[in-house]
């Protein structure tokens, strides 16, 4: 299958990055993401750090989560476009951050360990790895008539992946309205297991979802499937759904 049968697209280096810090201190809480961020946005270009701020989408995820078989809390950062690995995953890997200071709280967090993993739309697009499940690590919700959702509409939310490609993306633009629509239509959630659970946003509390589902196509389109499967895997670099730079929507797929 050809890739331009769906998007448009030039050479490009691998900018799709993410960096996992294993992190641990005193005090530490998986409902500090929206301190993390704040502390993101102090370190790096004041000026980058601005036009991040007055956008509505960004090219990068931040968010807190306990991985539940180790019992170890990780601050995952994504992005997926050249600014922002520039201007934010470049930060941790030159400067060696060992140390993290959340100034509203006068908590001192402590980086044990950091890895990166980096790849590319094209890498994504053609690997033959299938994947079909999203566990949403922190809670997800997205808006539905104006109102934010407590159960997934997986339509909705892959529509949101979609419209961040084209907005940030240096390199490929998702265009085919007729395939885009085709396969918003035939996707379905096969399964799930689903729980409310509530994200803090400094003294706000934002109603979401967490736990992990797994999604089908009507149908046996295999140029579907192989849409569906690039879309999956970019999701873990932008998220799923709102304020997933504060720290909601971070999944992984599975």
């Amino acid at each position: 299958m050809k890739l331009g049968k769906y998007l448009k697209r030039k050479w490009e280096n691998k900018m799709l990055a993410k960096i996992e810090m294993e992190i641990e201190g005193n005090g530490l809480d998986v409902n500090m993401s929206s301190l993390f961020h704040g502390y993101l946005m102090n370190s790096i270009d004041s000026a980058y750090a601005d036009y991040l701020h007055y956008n509505e989408t960004h090219p990068y995820t931040s968010c807190i989560y306990k991985d539940m078989e180790s019992g170890k809390i990780f601050w995952r950062i994504t992005t997926f476009n050249k600014n922002a690995y520039e201007m934010l995953i470049k930060y941790f890997l030159e400067n060696d951050v060992k140390n993290i200071y959340l100034e509203k709280k006068g908590i001192e967090i402590v980086v044990k360990s950091i890895s990166m993993t980096k790849t590319s739309f094209d890498e994504l697009f053609f690997s033959n790895e299938k994947k079909s499940k999203i566990y949403f690590l922190t809670p997800t919700t997205h808006k539905s008539n104006g109102v934010l959702q407590i159960f997934p509409n997986i339509s909705t939310l892959l529509l949101g992946v979609i419209n961040k490609i084209n907005q940030h993306s240096d390199t490929i633009k998702l265009e085919d309205e007729n395939v885009i629509n085709e396969l918003l239509e035939k996707v379905y959630i096969d399964e799930y297991y689903l729980r409310t659970r509530y994200f803090f946003l400094e003294n706000i509390r934002v109603r979401g979802f967490i736990g992990n589902l797994k999604i089908k196509i009507k149908g046996k389109d295999e140029m579907l499937y192989q849409l569906l499967n690039f879309l999956l895997k970019v999701s873990e670099y932008t998220g799923l759904g709102v304020k997933t730079a504060l720290g909601m929507g971070g999944i992984k797929i599975g």
